[in-house]
């Protein structure tokens, strides 16, 4: 009898565990699966709810009012409320980071989904918010939202803007994120206030997140030791899909970002707008595949198209080795990899200084070819920031072509450095034949004057142009000066395939080079190209006269060009390689100076 009790009692407990799962999911279900809210029911003064996350990572809910309605706001319909309640007084209004809050009013026999909150009033009433409808995240059709007439005192449309949002960047120092701003130049977007952290939360927070309507997220565009995110929040869950922020983010259509935990740490009072303030989590929730002009979007479950980097930077004191991953997105990467080569290169030196440097780039394509490069670079302010810009070229020409999708499987970059400027200057270039024959040897003589360093000569031995006649117009640049035949120092050659373009890449004029250049006829052509240790700049012409072989031997010689130029002695002689001596007395009379270069000048943030 009382083992036959035990076990009613056992099949009772049981059944009622099972009520209780059952009720627990149907209440889950009910709020991931609300109905939406028809439109053509809002009429002015009614009240529901919306929920966001606040600190502690606690769901919070907090009574709303509707007070009007327009259809134009945006190009789609827009619902005005007001937020109330103690939560919304402790926080000093509707937050950045709270874009995306679902919104319910009460429909039939329960609650029903208005939408999400998606604008607010800057240095306005914090307690006013807009909300974009369900329906049209889920890009409802004109039709189910045409003949409704707007109600309600709407306030200045111009003054309404998206919800700002809140931009986390772990590891990453703060002029990083105004590298950033650009990404931010054609989104409707406030990228502010930007957040900054040593790193994102614990794997135990991350373990334990649950995502539902109201969770923060970081949806995010750089992950791993630098980490870049824009927080906000989730609206809607519909079996494996999601929908979020109720604004875009960049708004550039189909995307691939990672959907990621947020955990929210304080909600900052403020006049302009309160903001949240929160960690990056790092576990993988989903992807972010659709950034429309009302709502993020996407599938949990799936994982995103990241491209892994690794950045390597090597100095005279320490070496430091960054890997991330940044969105396989050609429209983004020149900007995310500028910027994380700045926050290496800041993290490093710890200051914003002269110097120089020498990039190696490995690009690897999709098809496994490996595209390697090299530049070298030399800045008298900031040399960190003209590294991170010099990150970004060759995949900013890559992201720019007409031909073919870059397709970038992997990044490597590595960057070495000296806490000094390095760079030769051009002085002056003297022949030491002042007329020749076709495809004879002419010998030059350039003066090159090193960062605060003895002035050297370089003599190199140019064969001319078996076509060349008459007189000759022979160019000396440095590898920063443009070629004037060519505009971007290439081949000359019209690149029409994407083959062409990386083969373009892989050979063009370095900054280090000495290159030596002419006109024959309306053809320009590259006569020689050296590299030196570092990079050249300044540009000299000297005119030679081209002859039959008759002529030059009647003819008397004298050198060409500045006839001031000293010859190199036997023990400063150079080789046709273009090795370079000391002059000895100075060829320059007047002393280096601290004034950049002309090629210096960077427009940078």
């Amino acid at each position: 009898m009382l083992r036959d009790k035990l076990r009613t009692v056992r099949t009772l407990f049981g059944l009622v565990l099972l009520l209780v799962l059952l009720f627990v999911l149907g209440a889950a279900h009910a709020q991931n699966y609300a109905q939406d809210y028809p439109l053509a029911n809002l009429q002015e003064g009614q009240r529901g709810y919306a929920l966001t996350t606040g600190p502690g990572d606690v769901i919070e809910r907090f009574g709303i009012v509707v007070l009007g309605m327009q259809y134009d706001a945006a190009g789609f319909p827009l619902v005005l409320i007001r937020a109330e309640g103690d939560f919304i007084e402790r926080s000093g209004g509707v937050a950045a980071g709270m874009s995306g809050s679902p919104v319910y009013l009460p429909y039939g026999s329960g609650d029903a989904l208005l939408g999400a909150i998606g604008y607010t009033f800057p240095n306005s009433d914090h307690n006013l918010a807009l909300v974009t409808p369900i329906e049209v995240m889920r890009r409802a059709t004109p039709e189910r939202i045409g003949g409704l007439e707007p109600f309600g005192d709407f306030p200045p449309l111009s003054d309404a803007v998206p919800v700002a949002t809140p931009i986390l960047i772990a590891g990453a120092s703060e002029r990083v994120g105004r590298w950033l701003e650009p990404l931010f130049v054609n989104s409707r977007v406030t990228p502010l206030p930007l957040q900054l952290s040593a790193s994102g939360a614990p794997e135990a927070a991350d373990a334990n997140f649950t995502l539902r309507p109201g969770s923060a997220v970081s949806v995010q565009l750089v992950r791993g030791d630098i980490t870049v995110g824009a927080v906000g929040t989730v609206t809607l869950i519909e079996d494996n899909r999601f929908w979020a922020f109720g604004h875009p983010l960049l708004g550039d259509g189909d995307v691939s970002f990672a959907l990621a935990p947020a955990y929210i740490s304080y909600i900052v009072p403020s006049t302009v707008v309160p903001f949240k303030l929160a960690n990056n989590g790092q576990r993988i929730l989903g992807r972010v595949s659709q950034d429309r002009p009302y709502a993020l979007s996407g599938t949990l479950g799936a994982d995103p198209d990241f491209v892994p980097v690794t950045l390597t930077l090597n100095g005279p004191a320490r070496s430091v080795t960054k890997r991330f991953e940044i969105s396989a997105d050609e429209r983004y990467y020149p900007e995310l990899l500028a910027a994380a080569s700045l926050q290496a290169f800041d993290e490093t030196i710890e200051a914003v200084s002269a110097g120089s440097a020498e990039l190696a780039w490995e690009l690897t394509l999709a098809d496994g070819e490996v595209l390697r490069l090299l530049a070298q670079l030399s800045d008298p302010v900031d040399i960190a920031g003209a590294v991170a810009q010099a990150a970004a070229e060759p995949l900013a020409v890559l992201s720019d072509n007409p031909f073919a999708d870059p397709e970038l499987s992997r990044i490597n970059l590595s960057v070495s450095y000296r806490k000094m400027q390095r760079y030769n200057e051009i002085v002056s270039v003297s022949a030491e034949q002042s007329e020749i024959a076709p495809g004879e040897l002419l010998t030059l003589y350039v003066r090159l004057q090193p960062y605060r360093a003895e002035p050297t000569v370089r003599t190199l031995r140019v064969a001319l142009p078996e076509d060349a006649t008459g007189t000759l117009d022979i160019v000396v640049r440095g590898g920063l000066e443009l070629s004037a035949g060519e505009g971007d120092g290439g081949s000359g050659d019209d690149i029409l395939s994407f083959t062409e373009l990386l083969v373009a890449l892989r050979d063009r004029v370095q900054s280090s080079e000495l290159i030596v250049e002419t006109y024959v006829g309306d053809d320009w052509q590259r006569l020689e190209r050296i590299t030196l240790d570092d990079p050249v700049y300044g540009e000299e012409t000297i005119t030679v006269t081209v002859t039959s072989s008759e002529e030059v031997a009647a003819a008397p010689s004298e050198p060409a060009g500045t006839p001031s130029t000293p010859v190199p002695s036997d023990n400063g002689s150079s080789d046709d390689s273009g090795d370079s001596s000391p002059i000895d007395p100075p060829i320059n009379d007047t002393p280096p100076t601290d004034d950049p270069p002309p090629w210096s000048s960077r427009d940078r943030p």
